[in-house]
């Protein structure tokens, strides 16, 4: 992957980036604006961000602990990626550190090359995390809907002594009849022979 495709790979994303205002932040925002981002900075870090945030960059105070573990707790039931920017020849900082669980920990004082391979390596890790949750939520309600046809079937097998592929075209019949789909047709099965039960 060349340079060129690699900056590519964050343009458009948006950012939103808590630190105290200095000339070093201003330059840096102006840099991932000129890349194609969309940043917005503030301070001091609060539990709440713009929905639409898709990296985090969060300067670590000690003094502001608390809303900090607020923040990380939205970030992470949000599942936003969020970057530590951490002074890390600070020893206290550690035990905060670990209890926040960032993404990803940067020096404090700003290295614009070094966040930026930070930002998009986070960035791409998430969109992978995202893509799996997708694929787990898809598998897992294709799993239900295949374990509540087989039971619908299997209901239908016992109270009318069909067989498999007789119960199967029941409910196919049913559900074309019905206009309905076969896992509604199964669901209305289960329903109707519970309450004859």
């Amino acid at each position: 992957m060349n340079e060129q495709s690699l900056l590519a790979t964050i343009s458009g994303v948006r950012l939103h980036i808590f630190h105290p205002d200095s000339q070093s932040v201003r330059a840096f925002c102006a840099s991932l604006t000129q890349l194609g981002c969309q940043v917005q900075h503030s301070w001091p870090p609060e539990a709440s961000f713009p929905a639409e945030t898709q990296v985090l960059l969060v300067a670590i105070e000690t003094h502001y602990q608390t809303r900090l573990l607020r923040l990380f707790e939205t970030i992470k039931h949000q599942h936003t990626p969020a970057i530590a920017l951490a002074d890390c020849h600070d020893a206290r900082l550690f035990p905060l550190l670990l209890q926040l669980q960032p993404a990803a920990i940067a020096e404090r004082e700003l290295n614009p090359f070094a966040l930026i391979v930070q930002i998009i390596g986070s960035w791409q890790t998430a969109q992978q995390n995202s893509q799996l949750r997708t694929e787990h939520a898809v598998r897992h309600q294709r799993k239900v809907r295949n374990e509540r046809l087989a039971q619908a079937k299997g209901v239908l097998m016992q109270t009318f002594g069909l067989d498999e592929s007789g119960a199967y075209h029941f409910m196919r019949t049913e559900a074309m009849n019905t206009r309905s789909s076969l896992e509604f047709t199964a669901e209305r099965v289960l329903n109707q022979l519970q309450k004859l039960s």
